[in-house]
C-alpha cells in the first residue's frame, strides 16, 4: 500500500498543474488577441489620420493654388490657353459679318516692381477699328503711368474703345480682348474671389461705365485665346508705352502697324 500511495503522488502532482498551466494558455492567448486588436485599432487609427491628413493637404493645395493661379490672372494681359481646340494652334484675327465693325483693345504694362502679389510698371493701352474687310477706320492710344498694372490697363483700354464706338454712333460692333479678367468683369462673369483684390475694387467704375456703354451700343465681347489674334492692337499699347502720350485718337493708320494690318487681312 505504501509503496502505490508514493507512485500515485506524483501523478497527482501532474494533474494538479494542468489547470495551471491551461489558465496560463488562457492568458496569452487573452494577451495576444488584446494585442492584435489594439494592432488593428492602430492600424485602422492610421489609415483614418492618413486619410484626412490627405484630404487636408488636397484642400490646402487648392486653395493654394487658387491664390497663386487667381491673381495671376490679374498680372497678365495674355488669355490663358482655356480652349482645348485652341492648345497648339495659332489664333488669326478674323473680321466681323458684313456691315458691322470690330473693335480690339489690349492693355501692357513693363513691370519694375510688385506690390501685394500685383506687378507694377509703366502701362499703356491701344484699341483698333476695322470694318468687315478689315480695312482701318479708327484707332487709338493712351499711357496710363509709371505705377499702374495689366488689369487696369486692359480695361481702359475696352473703356477707351466702347466710348470711340460710342461717339462714332456704331451700333451692334464687336469688342475683342486677350484678357480672361477683364473679359469677365465687364461681361458680368467675374469671381468673387477675384472681386475682393484692391485693384479691381479700384477699377470698378470703369467696370460699371463699360457695361453701361457696351448695354447702351448693344455691343458685344469676344474672348481671343491668344496674342496673334489681337496682335495690331497689342502693338497699339506698346506704342502707348513708347511715347508716354495720353489718349490720343488716330485717324491715320500708324506706319509700324500697317505691315500687321496688312497680315490680318491677307490671313
Amino acid at each position: 500500500m505504501g509503496a502505490s500511495e508514493s507512485t500515485a503522488r506524483p501523478n497527482e502532482t501532474k494533474d494538479e498543474e494542468k489547470p495551471h498551466q491551461e489558465n496560463n494558455n488562457s492568458l496569452g492567448d487573452a494577451i495576444a488577441a488584446a494585442t492584435a486588436v489594439a494592432t488593428v485599432a492602430a492600424g485602422a487609427a492610421g489609415v483614418v489620420w492618413g486619410i484626412s491628413k490627405m484630404l487636408s493637404n488636397d484642400t490646402e493645395t487648392e486653395e493654394s493654388n487658387r491664390q497663386v493661379t487667381q491673381p495671376s490672372l490679374l498680372n497678365t494681359s495674355r488669355t490663358p490657353m482655356v480652349y482645348e481646340a485652341a492648345r497648339g494652334r495659332r489664333s488669326f484675327w478674323s473680321p466681323p459679318p458684313p456691315g458691322r465693325f470690330k473693335m480690339n483693345t489690349d492693355g501692357a504694362c513693363h513691370p519694375m516692381r510688385q506690390d501685394g502679389g500685383v506687378q507694377r510698371g509703366p502701362s499703356g493701352y491701344g484699341g483698333i477699328l476695322r470694318d468687315h474687310h478689315g480695312n482701318w477706320v479708327r484707332g487709338f492710344i493712351g499711357f496710363i503711368g509709371d505705377q499702374s498694372d495689366c488689369f487696369t490697363s486692359e480695361l481702359h483700354g475696352i473703356l477707351k474703345g466702347l466710348e470711340l464706338l460710342d461717339k462714332l454712333k456704331l451700333k451692334q460692333a464687336i469688342l475683342e480682348t486677350d484678357s480672361q479678367a477683364a473679359f469677365q468683369f465687364v461681361t458680368g462673369h467675374d469671381d468673387e474671389y477675384l472681386r475682393q483684390k484692391e485693384i479691381v475694387r479700384a477699377s470698378w467704375s470703369i467696370i460699371q461705365k463699360c457695361k453701361q456703354l457696351a448695354e447702351k451700343n448693344g455691343i458685344s465681347f469676344n474672348l481671343v485665346p491668344g496674342k496673334d489674334a489681337n496682335q495690331c492692337a497689342d502693338k497699339l499699347a506698346d506704342i502707348a508705352i513708347l511715347r508716354r502720350s495720353a489718349y490720343v485718337e488716330l485717324k491715320d493708320l500708324p506706319q509700324e502697324l500697317k505691315y500687321l494690318v496688312e497680315k490680318d487681312v491677307q490671313l
